[in-house]
């Protein structure tokens, strides 16, 4: 069963830190501030799939998928690409109102911030026990 329905949102890190943004420059999904790009970069179209049991995630102006490179491993960089990847989304065990982004392939791992610790923060995967929460604001 999903937890969010399909529709438009703005994938953010809680208190308005920023949100997943294509920066439209082919390399790794960014944290900026939604509007930082225009209107529209850091809008995803998210879509459940029932066969898979998953979502696929889609930026709405470039049309690109939220994905990645190879196998799911820490610290393996999301990327804005053709082909889709499959997510599960959950709700935070802590974060009243907030999910874990779940990579679908291989549940170990979830979405987070990348260990680089530069501006803009990339986004990444990771196995910690401290899993990011990230608000699903409508758009």
């Amino acid at each position: 069963m999903s937890t969010i329905k399909d529709g438009v949102y703005a994938l953010e890190l809680p208190f308005e830190q920023g949100s997943m943004t294509d920066t439209g420059d082919g390399r790794w999904i960014s944290i900026l501030q939604p509007g930082s790009l225009g209107p529209d970069a850091h809008k995803v179209k998210v879509v459940y799939n029932k066969d898979k049991g998953a979502y696929t995630l889609q930026f709405e102006k470039s049309e690109l998928y939220i994905t990645f490179e190879g196998k799911p491993m820490i610290n393996n960089k999301l990327t804005p690409g053709d082909k889709p990847r499959y997510f599960q989304i959950k709700p935070h065990q802590y974060e009243e109102d907030k999910y874990i982004i779940i990579v679908a392939e291989d549940k170990k791992f979830h979405i987070g911030l990348a260990m680089e610790r530069i501006f803009p923060p990339w986004v990444a995967m990771n196995d910690f026990p401290e899993k990011q929460a990230w608000l699903f604001r409508k758009v």
